[in-house]
């Protein structure tokens, strides 16, 4: 090898450096909003309860109560993309399989997840 390869070698070094550090930031600013809308969701869900046990809004046959639980799981499911979005983004950082596929694994529970709760949205807007 001569000089200037070993010169263009510290070079991509340097900049692989700045990328990954650059993706690391990324991923925490989208899981970060991510755990944001659900906390500001949960938060949401939790004051709407409150307000109509205390107004005295809250039906017997529970229209209230599923209004709530659908928008909560709305919320948690648009959240919960945003984490795995950030999870998608971790492994290009991944150094090795073991890594890869712990994460595919929460990928997948997370998943699984939005979907069981996209289901028992459904249920609640057909019955709405």
């Amino acid at each position: 090898m001569d000089m200037l390869s070993l010169r263009n070698i510290g070079r991509n070094n340097h900049g692989l450096v700045i990328y990954s550090k650059i993706i690391v930031i990324v991923q925490h600013v989208i899981s970060f909003t991510g755990i944001m809308i659900i906390l500001s969701g949960v938060s949401l869900a939790a004051y709407q309860y409150l307000y109509s046990i205390f107004v005295g809004k809250v039906v017997s046959d529970g229209a209230e109560i599923n209004a709530i639980r659908l928008s909560l799981g709305r919320i948690l499911i648009l959240g919960l993309e945003f984490i795995v979005a950030a999870d998608l983004i971790s492994t290009t950082t991944a150094p090795d399989y073991y890594t890869i596929g712990i994460v595919a694994i929460v990928v997948a529970i997370r998943t699984l997840l939005s979907f069981s709760l996209n289901r028992e949205i459904m249920g609640l807007s057909k019955q709405s």
